[in-house]
């Protein structure tokens, strides 16, 4: 199925676009997106068509920071009713937990995550769930972006990030980073996060209105095909951080569900998943991601990937792709330069 997204995603290409001397229509249409979408507020187009176009107006326009520059356009508003519920929300984590949940309605190729598993360092994961597709810098800038200039209606103006965490190795100088995040910025991450602090969870919102919540979360939850414990949605969210902790195991991720592995298992099952094959599907993905960074060390992608050892990575590409790590990052980027 194809993953949509709604065209408020788009404010501001137009002005970004001509402000650089671009044709917006024309990149737009070369993309399949018809220019009077970006008026209709509910429209849908596709989330790989809208990651491709960013991509391509950043090297046609010599934009290499393009996404950011679109961030500025954009705030937790372009989520429609998800934003209401937020700040209809008693304190800040409250309204993150809902925009959490509920991410799916902007678009189901979005993938967010609220992990507080360092209570010091709450973070907001941030990412894309589309397959194959490798060149997405541009688009996971302006959801950062996005989520920063969340936080800052949330929190207040004055709000700043611990740390702001990015998975790819990034063109831009960190001085970049610097001036539009306010806080050190760091490539090469396991995911993509804005670093929180544990009070700014805590934060009441002045706008908290109990009812307005209620009614907005009964009105969001018929568009939400899976519910806030949705048991495979929590496994890959857990994949996703313990992976780089080379401890990513099935009882270990049982036990952070409360859960016996056996439990975990014949729930799974009644989904018809199974962790392991659930395991190496997220591993496979993200090693497409690190391997297409030309820059990232192998050593490093292996860590990222919860290997201990780099022969073991070596062993799994071979089985993968019939052909070492190098061998298919030459393939992946010679894929990108055609």
């Amino acid at each position: 199925m194809t993953a949509l997204i709604r065209t408020t995603s788009l404010n501001g290409f137009r002005e970004l676009t001509e402000q650089l001397g671009g044709n917006p229509d024309a990149l737009l249409q070369r993309f399949g997106i018809e220019p009077a979408l970006l008026l209709e507020e509910d429209a849908r187009v596709p989330l790989r068509a809208l990651v491709g176009l960013l991509e391509c107006a950043a090297q046609e326009l010599n934009c290499p920071d393009f996404g950011l520059r679109m961030a500025d356009y954009q705030d937790l508003h372009v989520l429609g009713p998800v934003a209401l519920i937020a700040q209809s929300s008693a304190t800040v984590g409250q309204a993150l937990s809902e925009i959490v949940r509920f991410i799916g309605y902007h678009s189901p190729g979005l993938h967010l995550d609220l992990d507080n598993s360092e209570a010091h360092a709450p973070r907001l994961v941030i990412g894309i769930r589309l397959p194959g597709l490798l060149q997405q810098r541009q688009m996971i800038e302006l959801a950062m972006g996005v989520g920063h200039n969340t936080m800052k209606l949330l929190c207040g103006v004055d709000f700043t990030a611990q740390a702001v965490l990015l998975s790819g190795i990034s063109p831009l100088p960190p001085a970049r980073y610097k001036r539009f995040f306010k806080a050190a910025a760091y490539t090469a991450q396991a995911c993509n996060a804005l670093v929180l602090k544990a009070e700014q969870l805590s934060q009441p919102i002045e706008q908290q209105d109990p009812h307005m919540h209620n009614t907005l979360l009964q009105y969001l939850s018929q568009f939400s095909a899976q519910g806030p414990d949705d048991l495979v949605q929590q496994v890959e969210r857990l994949i996703l951080r313990m992976l780089p902790t080379q401890r990513c195991r099935l009882p270990l991720i049982a036990e952070q569900l409360g859960l016996h592995q056996r439990v975990l298992q014949r729930r799974l099952a009644d989904q018809g998943r199974r962790f392991e094959e659930m395991l190496e599907a997220i591993r496979r993905d993200r090693a497409e991601q690190y391997l297409a960074e030309r820059a990232m060390p192998m050593s490093q992608v292996a860590g990222l990937l919860g290997y201990s050892e780099q022969s073991v990575f070596n062993r799994t590409c071979q089985r993968w792709y019939g052909m070492t790590p190098r061998a298919r990052r030459r393939q992946l980027l010679g894929t990108q330069d055609a």
